[in-house]
Order: structure tokens, then sequence, then C-alpha cells
């Protein structure tokens, strides 16, 4: 009779044995999109969920783990589909798993932590910006996760999830003594993320930024501010609502399918060398802009994946 199983039970099993082989094909890159895998992910979200975090509490426990196995992919389908599903309980864990100081991220995330961390933090964090703040504020981090941060604050603004006068007024307090007054990547990051904002109230801190050296000119300078300021709110705003890059995450699929380890005759998107984080200060002619250092055209991502991309292909052409 014990070996008898009655249907609820017999049901249960079949349900975490599906669950299992869903979290198995998760696990790590095999060359292909696991399509099927996400789809069924996404049709059973109540009961994936609470896996989806428990993958990325163990992330933050063995962020060795995850640098020593470059194939490794769990953690980032789970912060796609909890992104997806506006999980709230995700937000602190994210938000822990990028704090670790020094290049971690740069590790465990490569390219993700300036093309999708901003738009996942905003998904997950239902307007509460105190965690991204932190984490803006924070000297310890890899500084590509703090210009995240402030993109992430901008991709509020274009959800409607927090309104252009919120943020403009965290930003000044950035301007205003909560960011240190070093060459730092994020300096170029705030500037051009005002600039998207219509940057009128900021604009003495701005110049003062240049003043004090703290923005790189290549990266965005003057004339660009003085460009955005020619434009009215409403065209910045309908720009942004239109950028898909300050967008919140809706379909993971059609964000994650067109990644390069997805496809054979690439390379692999993840994990890269991991970049500079020191700001130099010597002077940078555009055809020696680093691949890995923010791209000029204020976007906030990487030159090779922004305006590098476009030069290549006309170097090749």
């Amino acid at each position: 009779m014990c070996l008898l199983l009655n249907k609820t039970q017999r049901s249960k099993e079949c349900v975490s044995l599906e669950i299992e082989e869903i979290l198995k094909k998760l696990e790590c890159n095999t060359g292909s999109f696991p399509y099927n895998a996400v789809q069924e992910a996404i049709k059973r979200k109540d009961e994936i969920t609470p896996e989806l975090l428990k993958i990325l509490e163990n992330a933050n426990k063995n962020i060795d783990f995850i640098i020593e196995k470059p194939n490794y992919m769990a953690h980032l389908y789970s912060m796609f589909l909890l992104a997806q599903f506006r999980e709230k309980r995700s937000y602190p864990l994210i938000i822990d798993l990028f704090s670790h100081p020094g290049k971690d991220a740069d590790w465990i995330a490569g390219e993700f932590v300036t093309e999708d961390l901003p738009r996942v933090l905003a998904s997950v964090c239902h307007g509460d910006t105190t965690l991204i703040n932190h984490l803006i504020e924070n000297r310890e981090v890899d500084e590509w996760v703090r210009v995240g941060g402030l993109h992430a604050l901008l991709t509020l603004v274009s959800s409607g999830d927090k309104s252009r006068e919120e943020i403009m007024d965290y930003y000044k307090t950035l301007f205003r003594g909560k960011l240190e007054r070093e060459p730092i990547y994020a300096w170029g990051s705030l500037v051009a993320c005002c600039c998207h904002l219509y940057p009128e109230e900021v604009y003495a801190d701005i110049k003062r930024t240049y003043e004090d050296r703290l923005v790189d000119s290549f990266f965005i300078g003057m004339e660009d501010v003085h460009r955005y300021l020619g434009k009215s709110w409403n065209e910045l705003h309908e720009d942004l609502r239109n950028d898909r890059h300050h967008s919140l995450i809706d379909d993971t699929i059609s964000d994650m399918k067109w990644w390069a380890c997805f496809q054979p005759e690439k390379k692999r998107r993840i994990k890269p060398k991991p970049i500079k984080s020191q700001w130099k200060k010597s002077q940078r002619k555009k055809k020696n802009i680093g691949r890995n250092e923010p791209c000029p055209c204020g976007s906030g991502k990487k030159y090779k994946k922004c305006c590098g991309s476009i030069v290549k292909t006309q170097n090749q052409s």
C-alpha cells in the first residue's frame, strides 16, 4: 500500500520533475537558445519563481563558482525572467549580487551589466529606488554597475514609474556631494542621463564638472549638453519612451535570443576581458577609444557594442 501513490502525489512528482528539467536546461549555455525551456518557465511562473530566487541567492554566495564556470547562465536567465515577472523579491538579491567589490560583476555578467542590468533593476524595484541609489553611491562596486544604476533611474522615468522631477532631484544630490568628485565613468553617465531628462536646472552643476575635469569631453561635451537644451522636454520624453535600451523587460526570449553566445558563428558575449577600472586622463583621439570604454554618444553602453560596431562595419565595407 505504501508503494501506491494517490493522484495528487503523482501530480506533484511530475510537476517537480518538469521544473527540474526546465532549470537544468537553463543552467549552462550549450550553444543555442533554449526556447522551450524559457517558454515553459514563463508558463509555470508561480511554480518556478521560488526556484529562480534560490538561484540568485546561491549565486550571491558562490561568486567564485560562477567565475570559474564560464558557461554557467542560470543567474542571467533568472534575472531576466524575474524582471519579466516583475518579482520584487528579486530586487535586493540582484542588488546584493552586483554589490561585490572589484570586477566580480564583469566576470559573472559581462555586458549584461551595461546593456541589461538597468532595465532589470527598473523592472523589479516597483518604483522603490532606495537600493539603486545605494548602489550608485557605493564606491566599492564596479564602476559600470554604478553607471547601470544611473540608467535604471532613467528607465523608471521612461516607464512612467517615476517622474522626471523625482529623478532629477536625486541626480542633483549626486552633483552636490553624494558622488565623489573624482574622474570616474559615472560622471559622464550622470551628465548624459540628465541630458535625456532636459538638463536645464543642473546646467551650472554640469559646467562645474567640466571645469573640474570630471568628465571626458569626448564621452559627452558641453556642445552635446547645449544640443539637448535646444529640444523641449516633450521631445526628449518621446525619444526616451521610444528607446528600447530604457524600457522594462517584457519578453525574455526576444531580449536574449540574439546574444552572440547562441550564434554558432560568433564568439560568446558572456565574460569578456574585465574592463579597466581607472579613468585615464590623457587625451584620446576618436580612433583610439578603448572597446570597453563608455560610448561617447552617451548611451551608457560600451563603445564596442554601440557606435564602435558601426565604425567597424564601415571599415569593413
